[in-house]
């Protein structure tokens, strides 16, 4: 019996392939789905496929984020969370994704893959209740 494979195992893996053999990328999405199909995991596609992509971001030296906002950020803060976010990550490039939410009141949240930073007003005054 083979032991289950965790899917970031799975999509550090397959992204270093990618990354080493770009003309053989058809043949390790074949392996990949193969695997999933004989592992009876193929509902876990969307999910591997997702942690695939932010490997080859983070092998390459890339860095994704999914920023939440109360109102569109201004180039300043956009440059300034970007740097930010190289200095702590070590990255090379941030791409940014953003989103509107304007019950956040004021602030962000920032989503990469290994965690979050909430600076959202929501999240100060939370903090500042539970002192209470």
């Amino acid at each position: 019996m083979n032991p289950k494979l965790s899917r970031r195992v799975i999509a550090r893996a397959v992204a270093a392939k990618l990354l080493e053999e770009p003309t053989r990328r058809s043949h390790w999405v074949k392996v990949v789905a193969a695997y999933l199909v004989e592992q009876n995991r193929v509902e876990e596609i969307d999910l591997v496929v997702n942690d695939i992509a932010h490997e080859l971001y983070a092998q390459s030296g890339h860095l994704l984020v999914d920023v939440t906002s109360a109102h569109h950020l201004s180039d300043t803060i956009r440059e300034e969370l970007k740097d930010s976010l190289k200095t702590a990550t070590h990255a090379s490039r941030v791409e940014l994704s953003e989103h509107i939410n304007k019950d956040l009141l004021g602030g962000l949240i920032a989503r990469t893959p290994s965690g979050i930073m909430d600076v959202s007003v929501r999240s100060q005054l939370k903090q500042l209740g539970s002192l209470a």
